[in-house]
């Protein structure tokens, strides 16, 4: 990949998968995945392969067969000790044989390898395109009410879901499953609260759990009731940016309040199909803002600007911080 067009190396698309980028890069990782294809199915390539090598098994050879080859090769060597044989010319043909052994070894794993590499582009190669439309609103919904509130409410620490208020996805939009008491709201968001570039726009698999803080309960959840009702409604994507933009415009829909932020730390949400849950975080709203002013992006930096609303019809600058700790308390992966 070039750099000129992608902000990461292909080795650190695979560190990033492995979990060994550090916070910033892996949050810089996440933000370019979103909106690139081409990266997307690489990453998705690297991931399907490291999982067939990991689930492929070599079938063993007879038990009998290299305890026979191993006795035969040790009496041989026996003979040539006890003969003391040493030729150079012998020296060179084994160790010659040797390195062609190797050689053929990494050859056949190149070649699985390779082969393996090859299915999975195969079966990936029309991901970019594999939501290109909304699909059953049955897919979307949770059929099992308390997964649902039980998924919302793993977005925080216990300390704040338990008393939040808790918003389900019906037919008809969010509506509530709990009353909360201390201002702050939990749900569980669907793909088309993805930028509208996203090639996971409609992906039906989509579940995130989020709880806002009493400032964004009040200034950033009604954009995503708006949004999904426009969803809800049949509206065309081009139809609901307009939507949005007239919204901010006559005042409909408010712009971030001071101090507007949510927590995301579930480890059993699912953001997309190429990063899964991610890491465990927490998400800062403002209005449009210069990231510079928080230092994201930077290196070392644990602050990265999140492409969510980048580029959309929202007056809306997202920042996003990892955290160390999932909501239950357990220590996240080391990023």
């Amino acid at each position: 990949m070039s750099t000129n067009r992608h902000p990461i190396e292909q080795e650190e698309l695979m560190a990033y998968l492995d979990g060994e980028l550090p916070p910033h890069q892996a949050t810089e990782a996440l933000s370019h995945l979103e909106l690139c294809p081409e990266c997307r199915t690489l990453a998705a390539d690297f991931r399907g392969v490291s999982q067939e090598l990991m689930a492929w098994e070599v079938e063993l050879p007879e038990v009998g067969i290299p305890l026979e080859i191993n006795a035969a090769l040790g009496e041989h060597l026996q003979k040539q000790e006890t003969a003391k044989v040493s030729s150079p010319r012998l020296k060179n043909r084994v160790m010659t044989s040797r390195w062609v052994w190797a050689g053929a070894l990494a050859i056949v794993c190149v070649a699985v390898l390779l082969k393996l590499t090859l299915t999975s582009r195969n079966r990936n190669e029309d991901r970019s395109t594999a939501y290109p439309s909304m699909a059953s609103i049955e897919q979307y919904l949770m059929p099992d009410r308390n997964a649902e509130i039980a998924l919302a409410r793993s977005a925080s620490p216990e300390a704040i879901s338990s008393d939040a208020k808790i918003l389900i996805l019906g037919w008809r939009g969010y509506e509530t499953a709990i009353e909360g008491k201390n201002g702050f709201v939990c749900m569980v968001e669907r793909s088309w609260m993805s930028p509208f570039n996203s090639a996971e726009f409609w992906n039906p698999k989509v579940r995130v759990p989020l709880c806002f803080n009493p400032a964004a309960a009040r200034s950033i959840l009604p954009l995503t009731i708006k949004r999904t009702e426009m969803v809800l409604a049949g509206l065309s994507k081009a139809q609901m940016i307009e939507s949005i933009k007239a919204g901010f415009d006559n005042k409909e829909l408010p712009a971030p309040e001071l101090g507007a932020m949510c927590y995301m730390m579930s480890r059993a949400g699912h953001l997309n199909d190429t990063v899964g849950h991610y890491v465990p975080h927490l998400m800062f709203y403002f209005p449009l803002t210069d990231k510079s002013s928080w230092g994201a992006d930077l290196r070392d930096s644990p602050v990265t600007l999140n492409p969510q609303f980048r580029d959309g019809p929202e007056p809306i600058t997202e920042f996003v911080i990892p955290v160390g700790k999932w909501s239950d308390g357990t220590a996240a992966p080391v990023m």
